[in-house]
């Protein structure tokens, strides 16, 4: 019998370290990951602060406000030839992509200037030669 207590005291000693252990890790897993949680709190923080610098120094030579104006820009470019290619445009005020012939956003509301993509020959009116050339073929 005794046999059979040491070896129930020590499966009961095995659990208790297998169970420590377990607990180590959990508690490790959770730490890392608190520690990225944190990590990406600083990370947010740091855009922020970095986009209110550049709105503060847009107009700066500084080579990465350069930078970031240019790659704005081709973003820009490149968003209003997605919209195009969508059969549509991009709304200047908040980006949505609208139908070419809208007159205000559906996202957000704002007016729309006429479409740059607009046929010429639909703004310009008919001369009155070709109106009645046209309404003498129709009787």
């Amino acid at each position: 019998m005794d046999f059979f207590d040491r070896l129930g005291d020590r499966l009961i000693e095995v659990g208790r370290e297998v169970s420590d252990r377990a607990k180590d890790v959990s508690d490790s897993t959770r730490m890392q990951y608190e520690i990225r949680k944190k990590k990406q709190e600083l990370d947010d923080a740091y855009k922020v602060l970095g986009k209110r610098y550049f709105e503060e120094n847009k107009d700066s030579a500084d080579d990465e406000i350069t930078l970031i104006r240019e790659t704005l820009a081709e973003i820009e470019d490149m968003e209003a030839q997605v919209a195009g290619l969508k059969g549509g445009r991009r709304c200047p005020k908040c980006g949505a992509v609208v139908p070419m012939d809208s007159g205000y956003c559906n996202k957000c509301g704002a007016k729309l200037e006429e479409s740059i993509f607009e046929d010429e020959d639909a703004k310009e009116p008919k001369s009155t030669e070709e109106s009645k050339t046209s309404d003498e073929t129709e009787d």
